[in-house]
Order: structure tokens, then C-alpha cells, then sequence
């Protein structure tokens, strides 16, 4: 009896939700100072703040619905709003997006007595993928790499359509590309010339401590653009040494001179990005791609990665010339390395 009510309890919030239009996304309740230097400026898509109305137009028109719980000022939020937004996270034309707010009681009551989590929900976001009959397929919790993602999309979509095989009853999911049309076809811009396309490398917005001693820098040219340096060494098929730091950074500094000069030298097959950590969209896109595997306390980050964009090696903090000398020799023998 009591869960009868608490179903009825929340039709009757979808039913007012219906009723009073758009419903807004709850702000956060927590605040977000604590997190203030990894916040970014946020892209979102659009989506659907009511997870009824979601629910019911899904089934309706015979879709999945991603939904994703979220905080308005927490970073991994962020992040999965950006994913959608660019496309590194493709949701098919057959899905519904949700996007709601853990702050929204009744969305947190009607999320938390419909899905289970698969994993220990103690990060957001919560993604879960529901089917076009109703049912849950899958979830998440916390952040995830792009990749990450668009499996979970895939294994979802996957396992719809094993189960239709053995329950025919189960409604046939609309066709994937029905609801998004290709955009039409813009006009290329002029051409502009190549200083004009080059990204800057965003300069730091925190003071240099009193005693923090700086250092001239000799730099070895690389791309400020870490997104265009990944693309470009997958297309090329080599390897890429990402240094991710900040202007004022004397540790930043020394690694420079060390490539500048030649004391870390790197092999005609590897590419170098030299980006910025105060850039919010290099930020966005290094956290969502790499993984941060010892304490991640000090910059310069230095990852390297393979020709197939994987994460191969990573240290934080000053290392010797030795060090990244033998790092580069490491990843590349670990990429050599026949795949069990």
C-alpha cells in the first residue's frame, strides 16, 4: 500500500509538472566555493528538467532516455554537460535527454524510487539509460571519459534489442537518426591567416607567490590547443606528450628549459601539446580524457599518450630530465607491448 501511494504521489507531481510548463533546474543547495578553481563555464544541452515528462514522452514516441543527476556547481556535472553539448558524448535521434537537479526533492524522490545504481553512487553525476518500454538498462556514477559513455549508450541500445528478440511485445525503438537531421551545411569561413588560428596559452589568473622563485624560459614549440594536439597525433599515428601547467609555475618552467634545450628529447614520432591549465575548455578536456594516477598535487601534469589516444603514462610535479627521458622510453615499450 505504501508504495502504491508513493507511485501516485509522484503521477501527481508529473501531472503538475505538465501542467505548469518548463520546470526549472533546482540550483544547488550546497555551496560551491569549496570547488571554486575547478569550476567551469558551462555548456549545456538542451534537456528536459522534469523526469516524468522525460519518461512519458520517451515511451510515448517510443525512445530511451539518458537521464543524468546532477548539481549546478559540481565539476563532473559540468563536464557530462559539456560531453553532450560538443558531441564527444553522441546521444542517438531515438533518445530523450534528462537533465535534473539532485537538489529538486521530488525529481531526487521520483529518481531514487524508480533506479538503482550499478555502482557505489557517492560521485554525481547519475546516468542512468532507460529503455523505450520503460525499463532501466544501465548506469553510472561519477566522472567517466568520453568513451566511457558512448559504451554505455551502445551496451544499453545493445541490450534492448537482445531482449526484444525473446519479448516480442517489447515496443520497437524508433529509428535512431528519425529526431536529429543533419544541420544544414554552413558556409566555410575565409581562410585566416595561421598566427590568427594559433591558441594562446592562457595566462594565470593566480598570483605568483612572494617566494616563489621564476625562472626565463626556453620553450619548445607545441600546440596550446590540447583537443586539435589529439586529434592531429592520432591522425598522424604517434605518440603525444601532453605538459599541462601554469604560466607562473616554476616547476612549469623547468621542464620547458629541459625540452627548450634538449635535455628531455622527444622522438620524431611524438608530437608536443603544451597547454594551459587556466584555459576552461583545456581543463574540461584533459580531465575528461586523463587520468590523474599519483597524488596530482603539483603541476607541470605530464601525460603520454599513444597513437590510438590512449593514456600511457603520467607523472605530477618536477621530474629530472632522466626521469621524462626514461618515461618516454616506458610508454612507448609499454605501446609495443603485444595485448593479451
Amino acid at each position: 500500500m505504501k508504495g502504491l501511494f508513493a507511485v501516485l504521489c509522484v503521477v501527481a507531481l508529473g501531472m503538475a509538472a505538465w501542467a505548469e510548463g518548463e520546470r526549472p533546474f533546482a540550483p544547488s543547495v550546497i555551496p560551491g566555493e569549496k570547488w571554486k578553481d575547478l569550476q567551469l563555464k558551462v555548456v549545456k544541452p538542451k534537456g528536459e528538467h522534469d523526469l516524468l515528462k522525460a519518461l512519458a514522452q520517451a515511451k510515448q514516441e517510443r525512445k530511451f532516455t539518458f537521464v543524468q543527476m546532477s548539481r549546478q556547481n559540481c565539476t563532473n556535472s559540468m563536464q557530462l554537460w559539456h560531453l553532450l553539448a560538443d558531441g564527444r558524448v553522441k546521444l542517438p535521434g531515438n533518445f530523450v535527454y534528462a537533465d535534473l537537479s539532485r537538489d529538486d526533492d521530488a525529481m531526487r524522490q521520483a529518481f531514487e524510487e524508480r533506479f538503482s545504481l550499478e555502482e557505489d553512487g557517492f560521485w554525481l553525476p547519475y546516468v542512468v539509460i532507460v529503455g523505450p518500454d520503460g525499463e532501466q538498462l544501465a548506469s553510472c556514477a561519477g566522472k567517466k571519459s568520453p568513451q566511457e559513455y558512448n559504451a554505455l549508450v551502445a551496451r544499453a541500445v545493445a541490450d534492448y534489442a537482445a531482449y526484444r528478440k525473446t519479448h516480442p511485445e517489447a515496443p520497437e525503438p524508433a529509428p535512431a537518426e528519425a529526431a536529429q537531421p543533419a544541420p544544414a551545411a554552413q558556409p566555410k569561413p575565409a581562410a585566416q591567416p595561421a598566427a590568427a588560428e594559433e591558441k594562446a596559452f592562457a595566462e594565470s589568473p593566480v598570483p605568483t607567490p612572494d617566494w616563489c622563485q621564476q625562472i626565463p624560459v626556453k620553450k619548445l614549440k607545441g600546440e596550446h590547443d590540447l583537443a586539435k594536439a589529439m586529434e592531429t597525433a592520432k591522425a598522424q599515428g604517434k605518440f603525444l606528450f601532453v605538459q599541462y601547467g601554469r604560466t607562473n609555475c616554476t616547476n612549469c618552467q623547468k621542464v620547458w628549459n629541459m625540452l627548450g634545450d634538449g635535455r628531455v628529447k622527444l622522438p620524431a614520432d611524438m608530437l608536443y601539446a603544451d597547454v594551459s591549465c587556466d584555459d576552461d575548455e583545456t581543463r574540461m578536456t584533459f580531465e575528461s580524457y586523463f587520468s590523474v594516477t599519483d597524488d596530482g598535487y603539483l603541476y607541470p601534469y605530464i601525460v603520454i599518450m599513444g597513437p590510438d589516444g590512449e593514456q600511457l603514462a603520467f607523472k605530477s610535479g618536477l621530474g629530472t630530465p632522466e626521469f621524462y627521458n626514461a618515461m618516454i622510453r616506458q610508454a612507448k615499450a609499454d605501446y609495443a607491448m603485444p595485448q593479451p
